[in-house]
């Protein structure tokens, strides 16, 4: 199974650790930093595709990796804000490119794992 995974800091960090218990599971880790949590701690080597996700290029993003699983993994951090209203409309932005493709999407916050 191919999985992407949008997000390598501290969420999308141990979303990998836990996909890589799994050697069927391939991950493709997207993140616009060169050098992400997951990198800087030796979780993946590199990031697989270099860009930051939007509504606007998710489908080239999603041609690209051909996941058949896509895992937004997001902090409040990642939005540079306090609320998560921005959060919130990013994610439903992504849902509804998805919808597109078919492939399941599950938005992972910091809010359902706890602090990492």
């Amino acid at each position: 199974m191919k999985v992407m995974v949008v997000g390598a800091g501290a969420i999308g960090t141990e979303i990998i650790k836990q996909m890589h218990k799994n050697p069927r599971i391939e991950v493709i880790v997207v993140d616009p930093k060169d050098k992400p949590k997951a990198v800087a701690e030796g979780v993946i080597q590199k990031v697989d595709i270099r860009k930051h996700v939007t509504p606007l290029n998710f489908e080239e993003v999603v041609k690209e990796a051909d996941p058949e699983l896509v895992i937004i993994a997001r902090t409040i951090e990642d939005w540079e804000q306090f609320d998560n209203l921005g959060g919130a409309q990013y994610i439903i932005g992504m849902e509804r490119e998805l919808t597109k493709f078919d492939i399941p999407v599950i938005p992972v916050s910091s809010q359902m794992l706890g602090p990492c």
